[in-house]
């Protein structure tokens, strides 16, 4: 089992932050919705309904993630390339020395939401849902899907060039940093949703485009057995 200890959070903590993140999680206002509606009331998201786990996330993951689900999407007709062949067709921001694609993530769902939080809600949301606490509970597979998920997880497909998911996720898919979210804990439905996603380019906001060269490799078994496995893995986040 593994368990980490203030995953996710800064050492300052904000507590007025995480307060006014838990209202608007718990209440909602407005056009936003309770975030307690789809992703538990502990954050914990919704196995059956494929909900993601927001609880001990990475505040500056989940941050991005709210920010990326809020961009406009391009005009109809217009194809997204995960990584632009030609920089001067992809809109660019600009930091210091560093070039950064802004990323974008649709959900029929999500986005709309996320079209109406303002940064400081963003923050506030993310704050929260990173100081809680959170233990997984392994949800049992096959032992043959598990070994199969085990393998491609550990080992990825090196004769294909593929790396293994502990690569970028940490060796118990624990997640790392803002950039590479925690696989353990999170439903089948929603680890398979989201490859899916890669693969039709309707997520292009990951780092370097790592995922969509990952995605693009996975056969839908594969897809299916890397998700049961991590499903099946317990973890221990601790809030503080």
């Amino acid at each position: 089992m593994v368990t980490l200890t203030g995953c996710g959070k800064s050492s300052a903590v904000d507590q007025s932050a995480i307060s006014a993140g838990q209202l608007l999680a718990e209440k909602g206002r407005g056009a936003v919705p309770g975030c307690v509606a789809c992703h538990g009331a502990h954050g914990e998201g919704i196995e059956a309904a494929g909900y993601p786990r927001l609880a001990g996330l990475n505040s500056g993951y989940i941050e991005k993630q709210l920010k990326d689900l809020a961009r406009e999407l391009p005009p109809a007709g217009v194809v997204i390339e995960s990584v632009a062949r030609d920089y001067s067709k992809t809109p660019r921001l600009y930091s210091d020395l560093t070039v950064f694609s802004p990323g974008l993530r649709h959900d029929d769902i999500m986005s709309p939401i996320a079209k109406h939080l303002s940064e400081t809600d963003i923050h506030n949301l993310a704050a929260y849902f990173a100081s809680l606490s959170y233990t997984a509970k392994p949800v049992a597979a096959d032992f043959q899907v598990l070994e199969r998920g085990q393998d491609l997880a550990l080992r990825g497909k090196p004769e294909y060039g593929l790396p293994a998911c502990v690569s970028c996720h940490a060796p118990d898919g624990e997640g790392f940093g803002a950039d590479f979210p925690p696989l353990a804990g999170q439903p089948v439905m929603y680890t398979v949703n989201q490859i899916n996603k890669w693969q039709l380019g309707q997520r292009d906001n990951d780092n370097l485009g790592l995922m969509k060269a990952v995605s693009d490799q996975l056969t839908d078994a594969d897809k299916l057995n890397v998700a049961a496995y991590y499903a099946n893995r317990s973890l221990v986040v601790k809030g503080q």
